[in-house]
């Protein structure tokens, strides 16, 4: 295959496996990727300290994989319809962890599956995947291979799917042909920095220290600061809020993955009941979901402290 049928070929396949947008983008240090070394040298990333780690590699994909060429970047579309709880008694998890089973998986299953696939045509060819566990710049990436654009919340739109999107890459050590990136469509609006309750969003940047999501997420074994933990608006994990108020969100569809289906208790969990979780407890109704990340002790930390705040 020459690279245009074989950019095709991946394309077609990575549809055929699942996946629902694919761009190809040429493996190389990429423009505005040095922002990430602004960002942490002004401690905008918290406690998050394994950020630090691997710098040059998270700014460079072929110091990552070397003799990289191309980076396949691919899509999921998680959203689910359901509109989350405005009960007090009832916290709010992140749509993207309403399902059953971390997502990280899925992708990484998905991603073998297609590199299988690529291999089964050309054994010569080498690649590795990623999810965004790696030192790899899951949106940068997304936004160059013409998947979507960076929004003013620094998620990725795109014109068909809006924003509620899992990323994750391919890198190949052949070349391929190239899309071009997105170009951004945000305009003028400034819904999500507007409706962001810690004040946590500039255009395109977020601090992540502010971010809700990073508070009752990232931030173990400190309590939310009290500015912070008055408007946690019942977020117990992740938060939702700029996405939710993005206008290209109206094109949002319903995700067809089986396993990104919500499980019910999961879009209006009970406070009170999930206050009183032993550890066995959230393991056994959250070992396989996104929400295992936050660990019990900071899990409990974020029901008392929107229970604290309703």
């Amino acid at each position: 295959m020459d690279k245009h049928q074989l950019s095709r070929f991946i394309k077609d396949k990575s549809l055929e496996i699942g996946f629902h947008k694919t761009g190809i983008a040429r493996a190389e240090k990429l423009p505005g990727s040095d922002y990430l070394k602004e960002w942490l040298a002004k401690g905008k990333h918290g406690t998050m300290h394994w950020m630090e780690n691997y710098l040059e590699k998270r700014l460079d994909v072929t110091k990552l994989f070397p003799g990289a060429k191309s980076v396949v970047a691919v899509a999921l579309n998680y959203y689910s319809p359901q509109k989350h709880s405005t009960q007090k008694e009832h916290g709010k998890i992140s749509r993207y962890a309403w399902g059953e089973k971390d997502y990280h998986k899925i992708l990484k299953k998905k991603l073998k599956q297609l590199l299988r696939e690529i291999k089964a045509v050309d054994e010569t060819i080498e690649g590795r995947l990623f999810v965004d566990t790696a030192p790899i710049q899951d949106k940068l990436w997304a936004q160059q291979a013409g998947i979507g654009w960076q929004g003013k919340h620094t998620n990725i739109i795109s014109r068909d799917f809006g924003s509620w999107l899992f990323l994750g890459e391919l890198v190949l050590d052949t070349e391929l042909e190239y899309d071009d990136p997105l170009q951004d469509f945000c305009g003028s609006c400034t819904a999500c920095i507007d409706a962001c309750p810690t004040q946590a969003i500039e255009p395109y940047k977020v601090d992540g220290s502010k971010c809700i999501s990073y508070l009752t997420i990232e931030m173990w074994d400190e309590p939310i600061p009290e500015e912070q933990a008055s408007k946690l608006n019942n977020w117990i994990f992740g938060c939702d809020i700029c996405q939710d108020v993005c206008p290209w969100n109206r094109f949002e569809q319903e995700t067809d993955h089986a396993d990104f289906k919500p499980v019910l208790e999961n879009i209006r969990p009970g406070l009170e009941e999930l206050s009183k979780l032993t550890e066995e407890g959230f393991k056994k109704r959250f070992k396989k979901s996104p929400v295992y990340r936050a660990k019990h002790k900071n899990f409990i930390r974020n029901v008392k402290t929107a229970m604290e705040n309703k």
